[in-house]
């Protein structure tokens, strides 16, 4: 090891002289930094490979037990020397000394006329290698980050790289800000944090330049990454837009110009639907709300891109809708998979949104352009379960093989949807909220198998309550509540109803 910043180099150099080893184990361990205890409790917060200076206060215990109990907290820590003020030299007890030997920790002297701060900077610069060299591994910092940036490597990359130069620990962090810490921003907001340990005070002023040098090159490199996936994708987008909203016929015509664009648009598909629930309310301005919906997008496909596989971004009005494009069908179960991205998704777009209430659906995976368009169909229904049925739950899933896809596929027909209509007039012309309240009850009662008890036990109602909405929602539907099939149509007019 190079005997830059140990306790040989720093015992040996001139301008601490003053300073007299009690213990000789230990020489050639590292220091990197000063640490100034005001009570022997203190040391339990000691950096590891570090000094530790007893105050004056400290120091005038350090003969009895707790001088004992500190070097082995000192230890516990990984600290490497421990110095105490002593005006007719430190003399710990054989104790003290038994435990700094096992340990290699060495103990040194301080004469009690020493000024405490100037004995800091001293030890700083010795520590340290002063200012030349603290502005020499700055700049090999600086060259790290600009070859890094060329490269266009990761942030994580970069910071790695920086501190390997600069000779300190660089770390990010999802919080902040704390002292000696400097924002990641994207498009203006601080999603993450870069933060340098504590410095000594050659390398502190070296060590901000580098921060903020970090700072800025990561903001450019998001930057690029955010125009790399939008400025190829614009089109796409524009073209995926079309291929979900226009009418079927249309729709057709535009498949030759997705496969010219690169979108595997014969392959299968899986599409996920994002929405801001309180979107109005957290932005009342138009354009603000264009421009939040616009940075969450491609937040979250950088998230989908993360995952390895090809997302692709549509343009919607209000909602953010991604679709996962694969070659090969990737079963039953893909929406769930994607359903995990989706949530990832969610938690990035939290972070850096926390005022917003993010909602996400997800259909099942299809083949071609008809299956592109029913997994939209899906996903905007699962996206409606999400706020009705589920409520708690940010991310569903539309179910692959459950009655909700068959439902769904019911329900895409317009005799279906008619029927639906008809079937629930009566209780639709009651508004809101009764209808959905009539239409509820009805559910719950049809899915008990007819059963009040367990009716008034799933809705938490008294079951005089129940009798009393049940007869007076048959009187309005005027069917015949014995009559299985009439019972049948109107279990599935409640269901496709509320899923919807």
């Amino acid at each position: 090891m190079s005997p830059l910043g140990t306790v040989d180099r720093l015992l040996a150099n001139p301008t601490l002289a003053v300073l007299h080893r009690l213990t000789h184990r230990g020489g050639e361990r590292r220091l990197r930094r000063v640490f100034v205890a005001e009570s022997f409790r203190d040391v339990e917060q000691a950096p590891t490979e570090s000094l530790v200076l007893l105050s004056r206060t400290a120091s005038s215990g350090a003969r009895d037990y707790r001088l004992d109990m500190a070097l082995r907290w000192a230890t516990l820590r990984g600290v490497t020397a421990v110095a105490a003020f002593s005006s007719r030299g430190w003399q710990p007890s054989i104790t003290a000394l038994a435990i700094a030997d096992r340990a290699q920790l060495t103990l040194i002297s301080i004469p009690a006329e020493t000024d405490l701060a100037l004995l800091i900077k001293a030890v700083d610069r010795v520590i340290d290698g002063g200012a030349e060299l603290a502005l020499a591994r700055a700049d090999l910092a600086l060259q790290s980050i600009s070859a890094a940036e060329a490269a266009r490597e990761g942030v994580s990359q970069m910071v790695a790289k920086a501190a390997a130069s600069l000779g300190v620990s660089i770390e990010e962090r999802e919080a902040g800000p704390t002292e000696r810490v400097l924002p990641l921003m994207t498009d203006g907001i601080a999603a993450r944090y870069v933060c340098a340990e504590p410095l000594t005070w050659a390398s502190a002023t070296a060590s901000r330049l580098v921060l903020h040098a970090l700072a800025s090159a990561a903001d450019r490199l998001d930057e690029l990454t955010r125009r790399d996936l939008e400025f190829p994708t614009r089109s796409q987008s524009d073209l995926l837009g079309e291929l979900l909203l226009a009418d079927y016929a249309h729709a057709v015509e535009l498949i030759d110009w997705a496969r010219q664009l690169g979108l595997p648009i014969d392959g299968w598909h899986v599409v996920v639907r994002i929405e801001i629930e309180n979107l109005a309310q957290i932005q009342r301005d138009e354009l603000g709300r264009i421009e939040l919906l616009a940075g969450a997008a491609y937040d979250a496909l950088r998230t989908a891109v993360a995952s390895g596989d090809r997302w692709f971004l549509s343009r919607a009005v209000g909602v953010i809708v991604l679709v996962h494009m694969s070659t090969y069908d990737p079963g039953p179960q893909a929406g769930l998979a994607d359903a995990a991205v989706a949530s990832r998704a969610l938690e990035g777009l939290a972070t850096r949104f926390p005022d917003a209430r993010f909602r996400a659906g997800v259909g099942a995976p299809h083949e071609g352009l008809p299956g592109l368009r029913a997994s939209s169909v899906e996903a905007r229904a699962a996206l409606t379960m999400s706020r009705v049925a589920v409520g708690h739950t940010a991310v569903v899933a539309f179910d692959a093989v459950g009655i909700r896809r068959m439902l769904l596929e019911w329900y895409t027909s317009e005799t279906a949807r008619e029927a639906v209509r008809v079937q629930l007039a009566p209780l639709e012309r009651l508004g809101a909220p009764k209808s959905d309240i009539a239409i509820r009850t009805l559910q719950a009662y049809l899915d008990q198998q007819g059963s009040v008890v367990r009716t008034a036990r799933k809705l938490k109602l008294h079951r005089n309550a129940v009798t009393y909405r049940l007869q007076r929602i048959f009187e309005l539907l005027e069917v015949d509540a014995s009559d299985p099939d009439q019972r049948l149509a109107l279990q599935l007019a409640c269901r496709a109803r509320l899923m919807w």
